[in-house]
């Protein structure tokens, strides 16, 4: 009988050892919580995703990714084009103001002010869904634009303290330079570059 009570202590310890682990690797990222298609689940993104008839919106007023292909859609369900006029029916949608616990923790995280961006690169993987915000630090206006015509669609507007989201998927391998679209922003070193592997 003590015998008993002992491999069934035993087991119980080595399970929390074994539950331990795993939770450390996840929460560490050295596992991906995406399913085998490499599309993001509500679960994915945490508690601040919330699923549409379209998709996962990964921040709050951003465009639906699809499920079932990885695809950043419309809210009628087609996809978006990245080589339109920002704000149009076609393009990635930029979310209003949002708060950074809004965010999920896979959302790229620029901040902004008069000393440039921070940080001023960062990589994502060809075709997958990005969720890029912006935050501007001071007290002035910027605007987020790619320099390649066929990013255009991809544009995020900040007014003082706000922070805004947009969800796209990154285009072909490359290095994208971006800037601040506020006229004298870029001359004073607002830019920096994505590069897409």
């Amino acid at each position: 009988m003590e015998l008993n009570k002992n491999n069934t202590l035993a087991w119980a310890i080595g399970g929390v050892i074994v539950a331990a682990i795993v939770i450390y690797i996840v929460v560490s990222g050295g596992i991906s919580l995406r399913n085998s298609g490499g599309v993001p689940t509500a679960e994915d993104l945490g508690n601040i995703a919330t699923t549409t008839s379209q998709g996962v919106v990964a921040a709050p007023g951003t465009s639906p990714i699809a499920t079932s292909t990885g695809q950043v859609v419309t809210p009628a369900g087609k996809p978006v084009k990245l080589d339109v006029t920002p704000g149009t029916s076609e393009a990635p949608q930029q979310s209003n103001p949002i708060k950074a616990e809004d965010l999920s923790g896979r959302a790229v995280k620029l901040e902004v002010s008069a000393n440039g961006f921070s940080p001023s690169a960062f990589t994502v993987k060809e075709g997958q869904p990005v969720t890029l915000a912006l935050t501007a630090t001071d007290n002035q206006t910027h605007i987020f634009y790619f320099k390649d015509q066929s990013l255009s669609a991809i544009a995020i507007g900040v007014g003082p303290g706000e922070t805004r989201a947009i969800t796209f998927n990154a285009p072909k391998r490359g290095t994208y330079e971006f800037y601040d679209g506020v006229p004298g922003h870029e001359a004073r070193g607002e830019k920096g570059s994505m590069t897409v592997e």
